[in-house]
This record gives structure tokens, C-alpha cells and sequence, in this order.
């Protein structure tokens, strides 16, 4: 096993498998964002109206528009629930 271990250093397929990793890591932590941004523009207490333009920009500009949603339209909506 370790001269398996030692073969893969050598070959460079160890650096290959972790860029491989680490690049599904990046990507699983992206579409949770998106995801996460999605539910909770639906889930927050705008007017169905609102709610359908957030989702509509997050699904049309993923990370844009939860970007935006989570550093504007996240305190617009608690504004909003608060009056």
C-alpha cells in the first residue's frame, strides 16, 4: 500500500485527485449558496410578487442575484415584515 501511496506522489495523479476534490468541494459549496439563497427569498415574508422577482433574478444570475439577495434583499425583507 504505501509504495502505491508512493507511486501516485510520483505520478502526479495525487495532485490530480486533490484539484478534482477540491474543485467538487468548491462547486457543492456554490450550488448550496444558490439553493440557499432560492428558499430563503421564498420563505421570507415579502408580498408573492417580490418573492417571484427574487427568485426570477437568483435563478436567472445565480450568483449575482444571491449575492444580492443576501446582502439587500434579506434586510429589505425583514424591513418590510417589521411595518
Amino acid at each position: 500500500m504505501l509504495a502505491h501511496s508512493a507511486a501516485l506522489l510520483a505520478d502526479g495523479q495525487f495532485w490530480s485527485l486533490a484539484a478534482l476534490i477540491l474543485v467538487g468541494l468548491f462547486l457543492l459549496a456554490y450550488a448550496a449558496f444558490i439553493v440557499a439563497a432560492f428558499i430563503s427569498s421564498l420563505a421570507s415574508e415579502l408580498e408573492i410578487g417580490m418573492k417571484l422577482v427574487w427568485a426570477l433574478f437568483i435563478f436567472c444570475a445565480p450568483f449575482l442575484g444571491a449575492l444580492c439577495w443576501f446582502l439587500i434583499g434579506r434586510k429589505h425583507a425583514a424591513a418590510t415584515a417589521l411595518r
